[in-house]
Order: structure tokens, then C-alpha cells, then sequence
């Protein structure tokens, strides 16, 4: 961690800012709880920041997200989340199934659908979709959100990896 707290806002930035898809205003606030004592402190304080926020701008966050499925330009993070998940792979039909559920969520919630990917085949993550479109929108707005903690926990994770094989 002391490598952490010793970053520049910059150098915390490039480390954290694409945490929260899109949303690097997240990692800025957080930089300012420094020293953080673990990167799960570290993440409590990024959910934090988020949970402080008006509703606008945690829409703003969710609706940052992608269409899961969709076949348009998005982050790298999104990238290789949605390939691992197998939902650049689709068939044509579950991917005309998938786009159906995606528009009907959007039209019912005015944001995407977010579900963390990881370790979901394309048909749980269709299961989901089916499933949670009927629910309230302030249960799915706080699902959403949750996903989004639990997606950048898992984006977080990966750059601990990552920065542990640098350090090898």
C-alpha cells in the first residue's frame, strides 16, 4: 500500500480511474482518503464516494455502462469482461434474445442492465436479465449499483495481479 499512497493524483488516476466504467470522477474523490490501509479500504472508500453521491450522478454511473452483448466500441475493461463471460461469442440467437431483454430493461429503467460477469456463462446472464426486469426500480437502481461495487472489486483485483507479477 505504501506504493499506492505514495502516488501522484495522476499516477492514482491512470492506476484506478477506469475502476467505475467511464467514471474516473470515483478514483479522483477517492484520492483524497489517503493513506488507505488495503486496496479493500481502498475500494470501501471508492464505494463510499459513489454511496455520497446524488441520484444523478449515480445514474449517470450506471447508465456509463455498456449493453452487455452489444456489439459496439467500449472500454478494455468491458471488453475482456463480456469475452471471458462468452458475450462477444453469442449465437444469433441469443443474441437477439439478449438485445430484446437489453432494450426492454433499458425501456423499464432507464439504464442498462449491470451484472458483474465474471464466471457467468451467457445463459445465466440471460436468466438474470429475465429475471430482474421485473423488478421495482429502486430494487434494481441498488442492484445495479451493487453489481457496479462488485465489477470494479473484480477489475481492482485484476490490477493487483497484475502489479504483483510486475513486482516478481
Amino acid at each position: 500500500m505504501d506504493d499506492v499512497n505514495s502516488y501522484t493524483k495522476e499516477q492514482f488516476l491512470e492506476a484506478f480511474g477506469t475502476l467505475f466504467e467511464h467514471s474516473s470522477w470515483v478514483a479522483e474523490e477517492a484520492y483524497s482518503k489517503k493513506p488507505f490501509t488495503s486496496m479493500n479500504q481502498l475500494h470501501q472508500q471508492m464505494k463510499n464516494v459513489v454511496e455520497s453521491a446524488d441520484t444523478e450522478r449515480k445514474l449517470i454511473l450506471l447508465r456509463n455502462h455498456p449493453d452487455l452483448g452489444a456489439r459496439i466500441a467500449m472500454s478494455d475493461h468491458s471488453v475482456q469482461e463480456q469475452a471471458g463471460a462468452g458475450l462477444q461469442a453469442l449465437s444469433e440467437v441469443q443474441h437477439s434474445v439478449l438485445s430484446e431483454l437489453n432494450q426492454k430493461y433499458t425501456q423499464t429503467f432507464e439504464f442498462p442492465f449491470i451484472i458483474a460477469v465474471k464466471g457467468k456463462s451467457a445463459d445465466e446472464i440471460i436468466a438474470a436479465i429475465k429475471n430482474r426486469v421485473h423488478n421495482s426500480y429502486e430494487t434494481e437502481f441498488e442492484t445495479a449499483l451493487r453489481e457496479v461495487y462488485l465489477i470494479s472489486w473484480y477489475r481492482l483485483e485484476a490490477w493487483m495481479l497484475e502489479h504483483m507479477e510486475e513486482e516478481r
